[in-house]
């Protein structure tokens, strides 16, 4: 089960190509970290979670600024759904 979704990213107008880019930026992490493996989850935690300086451009809580999103309820959402996927993984695992 999915705790966030593409849907949850505001949509961008096409006059805002910046935006549609950043949103991109942000829902190519999200995979990464949510079912990515290795470097690549590892690499996407570290953007994802990260308490770094907001005004930084290309930082987790710059691109959440920019488009409008709540950084903090976002993590919470992002770890649930992590934690599901890794659940369900284990799950199929140990019926194989």
């Amino acid at each position: 089960m999915k705790f966030w979704s593409n849907s949850e990213i505001p949509a961008v107008s096409q006059n805002v190509p910046e935006k549609r880019l950043l949103a991109a930026v942000l829902q190519r992490a999200i995979t990464d970290y949510v079912s990515g493996e290795g470097e690549m989850r590892e690499g996407a935690r570290e953007w994802l979670m990260s308490d770094e300086v907001t005004d930084a451009p290309l930082t987790f809580s710059f691109i959440c600024e920019a488009l409008d999103l709540e950084p903090r309820s976002l993590r919470q959402a992002i770890e649930v759904q992590a934690r599901a996927n890794i659940a369900a993984i284990e799950k199929e695992a140990a019926v194989h």
